[in-house]
């Protein structure tokens, strides 16, 4: 009987030196923790554009669910865009059942704002954000990634439950993701923090392209990213630059 090929693994241990392991991780954790008693402020409001309902989709990283995202869209809310979240629950993984209701969400969202979304996803949820802009170009202006891994397999304290899930990962998803990464045709805003206690920040780090952007913020981290205030200000800044305006009677009714 021939035997069968090891499967290929989406992360891996950080290797020794490389700055993250249980000390990293934990610190991360307590920093989220820290963000229900002391969250930071949002931008100023004169610091970003308003939106006009344009919708926007955030997709929360692995093993987590919109809860941790609700501080990034309750910015963009404040600055005048239809944010929703994913409404997919735990994001257990780059699985088929879940890939496909998100596609479903997007779908919806972009008739019920008139226009194609911008998906925002963070760290996993970015990986997400660039396989579903490739696969719905006509439904998709955008995408951003705040943390997100570019070249997998990814370094991070994770790979353990990354390893045990992935039984579960839908096979040509993850033989797709361990390719070469192809980036999507849309503009891009692509965040990053040498600061990163969950993912090895070199892994985030995108091929230069003319139709992305990428913003290293010092000092931020992996699972408080998403209510960052440069971070928002960035994303904000973005969304005003590759969404057009809209007037009232541009808006679709309600």
């Amino acid at each position: 009987m021939t035997a069968k090929p090891p499967r290929k693994g989406l992360a891996h241990w950080p290797a020794r030196g490389s700055g993250l392991g249980f000390k990293s991780f934990f610190g991360e954790t307590a920093g989220r923790a820290g963000l229900f008693s002391r969250p930071p402020a949002f931008p100023p409001r004169e610091a970003v554009p308003r939106g006009a309902g344009q919708g926007v989709l955030v997709i929360p990283g692995f093993l987590t669910g919109d809860m941790t995202t609700g501080r990034l869209r309750a910015f963009l809310t404040r600055s005048g865009y239809r944010a929703e979240g994913w409404r997919g629950g735990i994001n257990l993984g780059p699985r088929s059942k879940p890939i496909q209701r998100l596609k479903t969400r997007v779908e919806k969202l972009a008739e019920l704002t008139g226009g194609p979304v911008v998906l925002a996803g963070v760290s996993l949820g970015g990986v997400f954000a660039r396989e579903i802009a490739k696969m719905m170009p006509d439904h998709v202006a955008g995408v951003a990634t705040l943390c997100s891994p570019i070249t997998l397999p990814v370094p991070t304290p994770l790979a353990p439950l990354v390893t045990a899930l992935q039984r579960t990962f839908d096979k040509g998803l993850v033989e797709s993701a361990l390719g070469e990464p192809v980036m999507p045709k849309q503009p891009m805003l692509v965040i990053y923090s040498k600061n990163d206690g969950v993912v090895d920040w070199r892994t985030c780090v995108p091929p230069l392209r003319a139709n992305l952007t990428a913003l290293e913020i010092p000092r931020a981290r992996h699972m408080t990213i998403g209510s960052n205030p440069e971070a928002q200000e960035a994303l904000g800044i973005f969304l005003a630059r590759i969404l057009p305006p809209r007037h009232l009677r541009d808006l679709p009714p309600r």
